[in-house]
């Protein structure tokens, strides 16, 4: 599930920022775009590349239920 969501939102900011690209090189043909601003597919100003979400590593465990520790064990009740 938290995969799909970092595929949409790389997916979203990537589009927005080729759309944002697009615009302010209006003169631009798709193809000039892509080799000039975008090398690799990829969209970097110099050594400064896109975080791309799509790339973090999704882990997932196995359930643990109650051996997990609570912070709450041994802490004494308030008394009112």
């Amino acid at each position: 599930m938290c995969s799909a969501t970092f595929g949409y939102l790389d997916n979203f900011a990537w589009w927005r920022v080729v759309g944002w690209l697009r615009k302010r090189h209006p003169g631009l043909n798709w193809g000039t775009v892509e080799r000039r601003l975008m090398p690799g597919w990829q969209v970097k100003d110099g050594d400064t590349v896109m975080f791309r979400p799509l790339d973090v590593p999704v882990t997932r465990y196995l359930y643990r239920g109650t051996q997990i520790p609570s912070p709450w064990e041994g802490v004494p009740a308030e008394t009112a």
